[in-house]
């Protein structure tokens, strides 16, 4: 079973385009520079942190160069929102302080910087990486953080340093000389004061792996290595217009398009309380069983294989090898046992009609497993761009003091043997996107046509 933290899922919020975050405080304008881009090096309170007082006036950012003081983007959305008391001031040309009104036994998320608003800038024009931030406030009968005790950030380290050297099946995403890194940060780590500030060590020493698949959990609060994601090729507004009869539920859209295409999109493979996938499933059996259909994954960051392998089984004819896995394994010459096969099987009624897959950028994961399900020259064919090559089946260590290391475990090859990582799937039909009519998805676009196309034939 192939399953992704629930943070690296984006298909919810990438679909709704920003529906549960926006920016607020200030805009800035001018195009972005080549200097290197600014980065939040320390927040009070920080991701992490339980027992903050709610008493605190303010929160404080602090970055690694000069800021432009010309605008902001603090982004956050819903009850946890970062309640912002005053208009926020520089107190220095890198620490911002922005005033709060805090409440007990809170939960607060926010980040400086997000996808859709990135107006904090450094001085040279270039935005600020974006950083997240969560902590939970004190409740009345809160004894407060629970520091480390002495020498327990030592035993730490070492089991961090084992499950990395040891489990981690992408070392080679980590720089050539990691080793002396970690042994120069360690000091670091073991006089950690919480499990908090340990777990914050731990993101940064592994952030230069940029790897979706590798995170820190906290307290209930989760920090990952990876900055920055793909931009997703899909715009719902740019669906309206072609979608009828719309049918929304949790994770699942059904619809018709012209000439009696259906459409069906995932936002993503996780696993839901009750039957999820079932307006899915009775949505492809309300449809003849050769009727043009559009599965639409753009968004779908992937989660649980086996729900991906569920759906698939609907459509593939006979069973398949769709990919194969390499498991990280350090007792073994070459560091990994495998390859193993991993299989789909038919099950349920067939879809036997042409079939358009969306694919793009956002696409990792689960979901790029999915898409080698589905795919089958002729029958079954992808539009869009290439997708995001993240895979690793993470799995979690215990570093102690209530820290837990998620880590890839394995390497995910396609039938052929050829490694996603960082290389991705290729479309069968690459669609450039935004495309020139920003009222049409040219992806779409591209599918129906080839719809439109096989039924001619």
């Amino acid at each position: 079973m192939h399953v992704d933290r629930a943070g690296s899922s984006r298909g919810s919020a990438a679909r709704r385009a920003g529906a549960a975050w926006l920016a607020v405080l200030g805009f800035c304008g001018g195009a972005a520079s080549a200097v290197e881009p600014p980065r939040v090096v320390e927040v009070v309170p920080d991701i992490g942190d339980v027992g903050v007082d709610p008493g605190l006036r303010e929160v404080r950012v602090r970055f690694d160069q000069d800021m432009s003081p010309g605008g902001r983007s603090i982004c956050g959305g819903g009850p946890g929102m970062l309640p912002i008391a005053d208009r926020p001031r520089w107190d220095d040309a890198r620490t911002l302080v922005i005033p709060v009104s805090l409440g007990p036994s809170m939960l607060y998320s926010f980040s400086i910087n997000c996808p859709s608003a990135r107006n904090f800038r450094g001085a040279g024009g270039e935005s600020a990486v974006v950083y997240q931030v969560s902590f939970r406030t004190r409740g009345a009968d809160d004894a407060g953080p629970v520091p480390l005790k002495e020498g327990e950030g030592g035993a730490m380290v070492e089991k961090l340093r084992h499950a990395i050297l040891d489990r981690y099946s992408h070392m080679d995403k980590l720089p050539v000389d990691f080793e002396r890194r970690l042994d120069e940060a360690s000091p670091g780590l073991a006089a950690s004061a919480t499990p908090a500030a340990f777990a914050r060590g731990v993101r940064d020493l592994l952030r230069p792996s940029r790897d979706g698949h590798v995170w820190v959990r906290v307290n209930d609060i989760t920090l990952g290595v990876r900055d920055e994601y793909a931009a997703v090729n899909y715009d719902e507004r740019r669906l309206r217009g072609a979608l009828q009869e719309v049918g929304e539920h949790e994770g699942v859209t059904t619809a018709k398009l012209a000439g009696g295409v259906g459409y069906l999109a995932f936002d993503d493979w996780s696993r839901r309380n009750g039957d999820w996938l079932a307006p899915a499933l009775e949505f492809l059996g309300s449809l003849g069983p050769g009727a043009p259909l559009v599965v639409d994954v753009r968004a779908n960051g992937g989660g649980d294989e086996e729900l991906a392998r569920s759906v698939a089984a609907r459509f593939v004819e006979e069973r398949m090898v769709y990919a194969k896995s390499l498991i990280r394994e350090p007792g073994l010459e070459s560091g990994f046992d495998g390859p193993f096969d991993r299989v789909v099987e038919p099950a349920g009624r067939r879809h036997d009609g042409p079939v358009a897959i969306l694919i793009g950028p956002a696409c990792v994961s689960s979901n790029e497993s999915f898409i080698l399900m589905m795919r089958k020259a002729g029958r079954r064919e992808t539009f869009g761009d290439t997708t995001g090559g993240s895979s690793g089946n993470p799995k979690a260590h215990e570093l102690g003091g209530g820290v837990t290391l998620f880590l890839p475990s394995w390497r995910d090859l396609t039938a052929e043997g050829v490694e996603i990582e960082d290389r991705g799937i290729e479309p069968d039909h690459r669609v450039v996107w935004p495309g020139v009519d920003p009222s049409r998805d040219p992806v779409l676009d591209a599918a129906l046509a080839w719809l439109k196309e096989r039924a001619a034939r």
